[in-house]
Formats: structure tokens, C-alpha cells, sequence
């Protein structure tokens, strides 16, 4: 029981938990009803930062995190992880079915974290260096017109699995990997990110100490979730200092001297002999069978990561671990005679009792189930790659017809036909020139996900080579009323061109009204795509508008797009309505890019005499001379000038 008088953190920590998920809900009740909100504060959004150098709100959040964690321990994992809560909740609940959960101690898996950690954060890194890249510059990309942004958003689950996938994360992170491998069981065999708190909590001085003598109860140690010897490293070290320990500080409550505090010491990495977390031959497992967890989560992570295009990367580290986990069961059940898992006699004198007969069937499920995913998988990871190389321009008939093949197989077998392969199935069947086939695929995935946009502007396009223009514009309408805009998608692009292709449509009937205002909507639905940008300003231009054409041209050159040419336009544009002042910087700019292009500084030149800039202006007449010599203009020019100014005149 607790010391007389001491504070209840647990009760503590619950509320700070049950506050965490309310801001959950607030956040996510704020962008239903504003339409944008807050970026999500999640860590997955720290790849954004380590793969492409965009600060992110979640980065920000990491960041600050650290930084507490080198000072405090590691706190954060305890009073502010939503899967930690998760967890602890499903502990809760198994212990109320009276169902026995034990940590298991393992050689390996103990080091998967560390190695997600490092294939996540450092890996790209070693890579880019390998390559010879610049590392890249951090930048924060501006809320805008555009959906992505670094700090806020219109689709806080931009970074987020389906809410399905989430259920699913959900069960696995907590219920089946409390129940397999322990309380907490996600944090120190799966998770990257407590791996990096656990590096940060060598370094930091706050950690649970002991203040004065006790009588060694090991009261503490019971009442740790983390599988940490508590009273052991507390009258070894006076402190506790494996990186496991969470801080939920209820060893403190549990010790009835008030011997065991939070307080500040010399930090673990720079003291002699501490542990490091080892478990000090507390294993669970053989060496053999340590060995072979190593091996299956190795195996498992390529067939589970990506699956269906459904499993995202911390959800298959967690698969891999459970399936690991399974199979050392499976191989004790097989060469062990008698098995106990959890209290449960699973095998006694060679022979299977019920439980065992049970974990059997559902490991032998399991097993089904794993191969059947890594059959799949194969075919859909060699279909990608030989897809890939068809987009990439390698349209040999035997690699398209080798990559049908993994597709087809892949989709047959599979439980579930994800859109996205079928997408590049169709790809590949056009390929081909089998338009049937191509068409029945885009048909289906409209049927299944009427907001895919780019298997509807795909089957517009294909509509419109058969000569069927009515449908296919009818398609591409329909794709920027109900195209969905999906983040690491292609979908903003196709309804993009879903907008130019239905203008141009529009323009070939003289509906040119009627094409800009198709153009008005696509920017809507993607605002800031540099060709329709482009395409809007070239048809604002030829219905005479040409304040809206410049606004046009100005925002694709601010997003990217080709400068020469942006810079032409505008420059003429300027000059057009009268202002010179304008046109300068832009037609400037072209001779940077276009230095040997004799008819733009004659232009240049022109500009600057009718603004009284004799000097710049010979000095641009006389390079257009070089550069044209027959050009009668030019000559012309050169020698008015000359003859009506003082060429020394600044």
C-alpha cells in the first residue's frame, strides 16, 4: 500500500491521459467545423522533416519533447502517449477477465526498436550522404491556397491510416501485444520513438532516487509496469537508471518508508555500472529461440509493411513482433513436452490439452495467413517494380507482360484488391492496347470509390481516344465535383488536367466563357497546379482579360513554374496595358536567362530609351548588333539613339 499521506500519481496520471484524448476530440471537432485546423501533432509527422527538411508542428512537438526528456527522463512516454494509454488500458481490462499478462524478456527484439529507430531517422541520411546529396534545407511551407502545409491543415488525417487501419492499430498495439508480450510490451519492442527517449534518458539528471535507508520490501518493483528491478538498482545505484523507466512515479506511491522520490542526480551515462535496462539473465527465451524471433520479425516486416496498401510501417512492426511471437509458441508446442503460456497448460507429457489444442489452430491460422501474405506481396512488390520501370519509359512488351502477370496474380489471390494496383494494372493494359480490359478495371474502381480522381480522368482519357467526346467530358465534370483530394496521392494532379481537358473541350465548341469558369474550378479544387495555372492565364489573355492573365502567370511563377516563359508573358503583358515600369524586371531577368537572344535586348534596349536610360540602353542596342548584324532595326536603333542623345548621360 501507498505511504501515509503520499499523493496518488496514478490517479494523476489517468486525468492527464483522459485530457490528452479531449484535445484528441477538440482538435479533431475544430477542423470538422472550420474545415482547417492545427497540422496533427503527431511524431509521424517528424518523417516530413528527416526525409524532405519540412518543419513540421509535429517535428516541433518532438523537438520539444527531447528537449524535456534530457532534463526530466522520460516522462513523456508515461503522461502524454496516446498508445501507452492504450495499453495500460487494455492491462487494466485483462486483469478484470483475471487474464494473465507477463512481460517477456528477449535478446533481440529488445533491439528492434533501436533498429526502427535508426532504419526511420538515420538511415535516409547515410543514404543521401552515400549518394553525395546535399543534405536538405529546412523550410516551412505556408498555409497558402494549398492543402499541405507545415503548421496548419484541411486534412488532419493527412498523416493518419484510415480510421479502419486505426481500429486495427489500435487492437494490435494494445490488447494482442499487452496480452503476447506484456504490459508496455509496444513501448520497448516496437516502438522508434521511445527508443530515441530512452538514448535521452541517459543523459538527463531527473530520475527516481532514494533518499534514505529502506528495508529493501521491493514494494516498488511490484508496482512498476516497465519490468524493472526497482529496489535492486535503488541500493546499487541510488537511483533508478535502466531507460525503461517511464517516470509514472508509482514506485514512489507504492513505498511505504517515503524513501523513494523524484530528484535530480548525476544521469546514468556519465556514472560507472549502471545497466542499460539489461535484464540480468532474466530471459524468457533460448538463445535459439532469441535467434529465431530475430529472423521471423525480419522476414515479416517486408510481407506485412504496406500490405494491401493498408498496413502502415509502425503497424507492421507490431505484426512482425506478434508473428515472431507465435511462431517460437508453434516450436515449443512442436519439441517441447510440456508447454505453459500465461498460466495456461498448453501441453503436458507430450500431449496437447485444450488451451493447447486452441493456440495451435490460431497459430497454424496465423501461419496460413502469413504465407498467403507473403505470396501476395511478392507478386504486388515485383508487379510495382516492373511497373515502375514501364512509367519510367520501358515499354518492352515482355516486362509489361511480366508485370500483367505479377498484378493479376497478385489481385486473384489476394483478400482484398486495393484501387490503387488496379489503377496500374490498367496502366499496363493500355499498355498493352487492351482499352476492354484497361476500361472494365477504371470502371470498378469507380464503382468500389467514386472519388478516385485519377481512375476517372484515366477513363475520361481513354472515353475520349475512342471518340466517345461527350462521355469523357462528362467525366472529367464529374471528377471536379466528386475527385477526392488525397494526400501522397496523385489525385490533385489529374484533377488538374481533368480541368484542362474539359476547357479544352469547351474551347473546341468556341465556349471559351465556359472553359474559364471550368478553369476557375479546378484551381479551387487544386490551387496552385502550375499548368492550369498557365492554361487559366493563357485563356484569360485571349478573352481580353488581362489583369486576371497576369494574376494567372504571377502564381505560377511563384509556384515553380517555367520561368522563361512566365517572365515572356508577363513582360508583354505589362508592356501591353502600358507599364513599362513593370515589364522591366521581368524582360531584366529573361536576358539572365536568354543572354544571347539578340531580339529581346533589342527590346530591352527600346524600353530603356523611351525611359531616358541612354546608357543601358546603347549598351543593350549594341550587343543586339552583335548578336543580329542583319537586322535592320536594330542598326536603326543603335544610331537614333546615338545621334538624338548624350551616350555619356547617366
Amino acid at each position: 500500500m501507498a505511504g501515509a499521506g503520499r499523493t496518488n500519481y496514478a490517479n494523476w496520471r489517468v486525468a492527464t491521459l483522459v485530457g490528452v484524448h479531449l484535445l484528441f476530440v477538440a482538435h479533431f471537432v475544430h477542423w470538422k467545423l472550420r474545415g482547417r485546423t492545427l497540422a496533427p501533432l503527431e511524431f509521424n509527422e517528424v518523417l516530413y522533416t528527416v526525409h524532405q527538411g519540412i518543419v513540421t508542428a509535429g517535428f516541433l512537438l518532438m523537438a520539444l519533447v527531447m528537449v524535456a526528456t534530457l532534463v526530466f527522463g522520460r516522462f513523456f512516454c508515461s503522461w502524454g502517449c496516446h498508445i501507452l494509454a492504450l495499453q495500460d488500458a487494455a492491462g487494466w481490462l485483462l486483469d478484470r477477465l483475471r487474464i494473465k499478462r507477463q512481460p517477456i524478456r528477449s535478446r533481440t527484439l529488445i533491439w528492434v526498436p533501436v533498429g526502427v529507430m535508426f532504419y526511420l531517422f538515420i538511415w535516409p541520411q547515410l543514404l543521401q550522404a552515400w549518394h553525395g546529396d546535399a543534405p536538405r534545407a529546412m523550410e516551412v511551407v505556408a498555409a497558402g491556397g494549398a492543402r499541405w502545409s507545415s503548421f496548419t491543415t484541411d486534412d488532419l488525417w493527412r498523416n493518419l491510416p484510415p480510421p479502419g487501419v486505426a481500429v486495427l492499430t489500435f487492437f494490435v498495439c494494445g490488447f494482442l501485444i499487452v496480452y503476447l508480450l506484456g504490459s508496455r510490451g509496444f513501448c520497448f519492442q516496437a516502438c522508434p520513438y521511445g527508443a530515441l527517449f530512452g538514448i535521452a534518458d541517459q543523459l538527463a539528471p531527473g530520475r527516481i532516487v532514494l533518499t534514505k535507508d529502506c528495508s529493501q520490501c521491493g514494494l516498488c518493483t511490484k508496482a512498476c509496469s516497465s519490468d524493472i528491478l526497482v529496489h535492486r538498482e535503488l541500493a546499487v545505484h541510488g537511483m533508478v537508471t535502466n531507460p525503461r523507466c517511464l517516470k509514472d512515479l508509482d514506485c514512489v506511491t507504492a513505498c511505504p518508508e517515503n524513501a523513494v522520490r523524484y530528484g535530480f542526480r548525476l544521469p546514468p551515462l556519465f556514472r560507472k555500472g549502471h545497466p542499460m535496462g539489461a535484464y540480468g539473465g532474466r530471459f524468457s527465451n533460448t538463445v535459439g529461440e532469441d535467434v529465431l524471433l530475430a529472423v521471423a520479425f525480419l522476414v515479416a516486416m517486408p510481407v506485412y509493411r504496406g500490405l494491401y496498401d493498408t498496413v502502415p510501417f509502425l503497424l507492421a512492426v507490431a505484426l512482425s513482433v506478434c508473428t515472431a511471437w507465435a511462431l517460437v509458441i508453434g516450436v515449443r508446442l512442436l519439441r517441447k513436452g510440456a508447454v505453459q503460456f500465461r498460466g495456461l497448460t498448453l501441453k503436458m507429457d507430450g500431449a496437447l490439452r485444450r488451451p493447447g489444442v486452441a493456440f495451435a489452430a490460431v497459430i497454424a491460422v496465423v501461419g496460413a495467413f502469413f504465407a498467403h501474405s507473403a505470396f501476395v506481396q511478392y507478386h504486388t512488390l515485383v508487379g510495382r517494380s516492373l511497373h515502375g520501370r514501364a512509367a519510367a519509359g520501358d515499354h518492352a512488351p515482355d516486362l509489361v507482360r511480366r508485370a500483367v502477370g505479377h498484378y493479376t496474380t497478385a489481385l486473384q489471390a489476394g483478400l482484398f484488391s486495393p484501387a490503387d494496383r488496379r489503377f496500374e494494372l490498367a496502366s499496363l493494359h493500355r499498355l498493352q492496347g487492351d482499352v476492354p480490359r484497361a476500361s472494365l478495371l477504371l470502371e470498378g474502381i469507380l464503382q468500389d470509390d467514386p472519388g478516385h480522381a485519377e481512375a476517372r480522368f484515366r477513363l475520361g482519357e481513354l472515353k475520349a481516344a475512342a471518340g466517345d467526346r461527350e462521355q469523357a467530358m462528362r467525366l472529367w465534370a464529374e471528377n471536379l465535383e466528386q475527385g477526392e483530394d488525397r494526400s501522397g496521392t496523385q489525385s490533385r494532379t489529374m484533377l488538374a488536367r481533368s480541368a484542362m481537358a474539359l476547357a479544352a473541350g469547351h474551347q473546341a465548341e468556341g465556349d471559351a466563357e465556359g472553359a474559364r469558369q471550368v478553369c476557375i474550378k479546378g484551381l479551387a479544387r487544386a490551387p496552385g497546379d502550375v499548368d492550369l495555372l498557365v492554361a487559366a492565364g493563357g485563356l484569360a489573355h485571349r478573352l481580353g482579360r488581362i489583369e486576371e492573365a497576369v494574376r494567372y502567370f504571377e502564381e505560377a511563377l511563384r509556384h515553380g513554374g517555367p520561368e522563361d516563359m512566365l517572365r515572356n508573358n508577363l513582360g508583354a503583358l505589362h508592356l501591353q496595358q502600358g507599364r513599362p515600369g513593370l515589364a522591366l524586371p521581368h524582360l531584366e531577368r529573361l536576358i539572365a536567362l536568354r543572354p544571347d537572344d539578340g531580339r529581346l535586348r533589342y527590346t530591352l534596349g527600346l524600353l530603356h530609351a523611351r525611359s531616358g536610360r541612354t546608357r543601358q540602353a546603347e549598351e543593350q542596342l549594341v550587343v543586339a548588333a552583335r548578336l543580329n548584324p542583319t537586322d535592320t532595326r536594330v542598326q536603326q536603333a543603335l544610331a537614333s539613339l546615338r545621334t538624338t542623345s548624350d551616350p555619356d548621360r547617366p
